[in-house]
């Protein structure tokens, strides 16, 4: 049996979401690193503040 929500936490969560909130339909979508390429990896990092030096290698598998 489920609990019901207090008059505490329900007001909390009117406080983050509008009373006729929609979640949006639909998949979320799920990111890897596959999905990007090397420079969009890079550009990233350098945007959130790396500045080490980056360099990739590339593998070739016959």
């Amino acid at each position: 049996m489920a609990r019901t929500k207090s008059k505490i936490e329900t007001e909390e969560l009117d406080k983050t979401r509008p009373v006729n909130y929609i979640p949006q339909p639909g998949n979320k979508a799920i990111l890897t690193l596959a999905d990007f390429t090397d420079e969009q990896i890079f550009a990233e990092l350098r945007r959130r503040g790396f500045n080490g030096e980056l360099r990739y290698s590339k593998v070739v598998n016959v």
